[in-house]
């Protein structure tokens, strides 16, 4: 039987309507049983934007999650709302402005952060992360996933698969990108994660009202796509979404590396695309570039690997970058209020980017002629340049 992944128009605004078709033509949410566990609703709660049209586009929209909470209350389960905000930032506050909080009130459900009662797990078959700290909640409740569509400037899109993140408590995400600073290694952890909650996860809802295309995570341009997809199988739904993109789905390093090890499908010939057709709503989608992280030398090799840069203004010495940054290459000079990087330790994993509440932090290209890292690479990649032409000529 080929797995489901469901997409459906959001017509007239709403929501709520296209949710609650979307998951139906996905296989439907089982009802409540005996003894039964009570179930997560995970959405994206990254950090929190200054306007609301902005925080639209970063954020799981809340009318998504409402739509869901109706939905699971319909079939008696209790119900949970919650998600860890990116590091440094205060979870409730991202809430809060998101608009979950309001939504918890109006509906009366808890919303909560998952950083209490966190446990760490050693992961059976793991390629890269052997243990991680998760959140006590996500490990003993059913999980219903409601990513946000977004581009990401490091894993090329964050969907089904990356939201699982917000399930690692507070600072274990700085950790878990210090030992994975290339793409291809921060995609195995992510999918390293998600094989631990896979078993957990009884719906993956998509919301694509309004998505997010370019620097994503954080500081991409809004894209409205006015869709809702659905599917048991992150992994199908990542393919399919990233298909709504205009990209190939194994193209992705996260969809790619969960396929390959058998914990989803990516092929569209073992998914049935119900609701639209993937033509007929697609749009073509302004994607951050592939990082040469499958080549054997890893940083070195990386020469699309991008930077932390700051442009001498704005800088309120908040220390956000400077307590989230996984391998301490950030100071910041609290007295001229601007940050300052040790670009021999920097990861390029984009995390003082990505959670810079002045957004004055942008990534450029890492100047390889000024660091031993380039020329070896260089020697490297003309050695390899040499013995194919001698192979081919």
């Amino acid at each position: 039987m080929k797995t489901k992944v469901s997409i459906v128009k959001i017509q007239n605004n709403d929501i709520e309507t296209a949710v609650h078709q979307a998951v139906e033509l996905a296989g439907g949410i089982e009802a409540v049983h005996e003894n039964s566990r009570p179930i997560l609703i995970k959405p994206n709660a990254i950090t929190f934007k200054k306007t609301w049209e902005s925080q639209l586009a970063v954020t799981t929209h809340p009318e998504v999650v409402r739509a869901l909470i109706r939905l699971l209350k319909e079939k008696g389960h209790e119900i949970i709302v919650g998600d860890t905000s990116g590091g440094g930032i205060k979870t409730k506050t991202v809430l809060e402005k998101a608009g979950f909080n309001k939504i918890g009130k109006e509906e009366n459900i808890p919303v909560v952060s998952l950083s209490s009662n966190a446990e760490k797990v050693y992961i059976k078959n793991h390629e890269k992360l052997a243990n991680v700290t998760l959140a006590g909640l996500a490990l003993t409740s059913d999980i219903i996933n409601v990513p946000k569509m977004k581009t990401h400037a490091l894993t090329r899109v964050t969907l089904a698969i990356k939201n699982l993140f917000g399930c690692v408590v507070g600072m274990e995400k700085k950790r878990v990108h210090g030992v994975s600073y290339t793409a291809k290694s921060f995609a195995q952890c992510l999918v390293d994660i998600y094989s631990v909650l896979k078993d957990n996860i009884k719906m993956n809802v998509l919301d694509a009202k309004i998505a997010m295309e370019g620097y994503g995570p954080t500081d991409g341009d809004p894209k409205e796509m006015n869709l809702i997809l659905a599917s048991k199988d992150a992994v199908a739904l990542d393919s399919i979404a990233t298909m709504l993109m205009d990209e190939k789905p194994l193209s992705i390093p996260t969809t790619k590396n969960a396929a390959q090890r058998g914990l989803g499908v990516a092929n569209l010939e073992d998914i049935e695309v119900v609701g639209e057709n993937i033509d007929d709503v697609k749009s073509k989608f302004s994607i951050p570039m592939r990082a040469i992280s499958w080549l054997p030398i890893g940083r070195m090799w990386n020469l699309k690997a991008k930077q932390p840069k700051y442009v001498g203004e704005g800088c309120k010495a908040c220390l956000r970058c400077q307590t989230v940054c996984p391998a301490d290459a950030i100071i910041v000079d609290k007295e001229n209020k601007k940050p300052e990087f040790d670009y021999k330790k920097c990861l390029s994993c984009l995390c003082c980017f990505e959670l810079c509440p002045e957004h004055v932090i942008y990534m450029g290209h890492m100047k390889y002629w000024k660091e031993i890292y380039g020329i070896i690479g260089l020697i490297a990649i003309l050695i390899i340049a040499g013995i194919l032409l001698g192979i081919f000529l």
